[in-house]
């Protein structure tokens, strides 16, 4: 349980701004199965926080496990593909709109070395920036 909220946690700003409260215990399951089936441990999620693994280190079970939440969410698609045009028309009528269309345009755009690395990279861009969105 606490491997789902740390994860959950990290990756916050991605759930906050793209899941409708509606969704919460939808998308707590959702990560919940990307940790485990991945193997993410509270280990893994603690050192990323902390700063001890930095972000480009980070286990590529991690990065998967982002990737697995974007898919499972309707988000991304297998390769690695933002689907933005879905998440907008999905909450054209999300009283944070204007903050998703700025973290789709800051962060919707990056590219990593695979799909995986693509998921995380745009996850901790809309984490890492998610105040200026607003």
């Amino acid at each position: 349980m606490r491997t789902t909220l740390a994860l959950t946690l990290l990756l916050g700003c991605l759930t906050a701004t793209f899941v409708r409260a509606t969704d919460v215990e939808t998308a707590e399951k959702m990560v919940k199965k990307c940790v485990t089936d991945l193997g993410v441990t509270e280990q893994d999620l603690a050192d990323l926080k902390s700063g001890k693994v930095k972000p480009a280190d980070a286990k590529d079970s991690l990065k998967c496990t982002a990737q697995c939440v974007m898919v499972a969410s309707g988000y991304m698609d297998g390769s690695g593909k933002l689907l933005k045009d879905k998440i907008k028309k999905q909450y054209a009528d999300h009283p944070q709109i204007d903050a998703i269309k700025n973290a789709l345009e800051v962060c919707g755009g990056l590219k990593g070395a695979n799909a995986c690395d693509t998921a995380f990279q745009i996850v901790y861009c809309v984490q890492t920036h998610g105040h200026s969105f607003q």
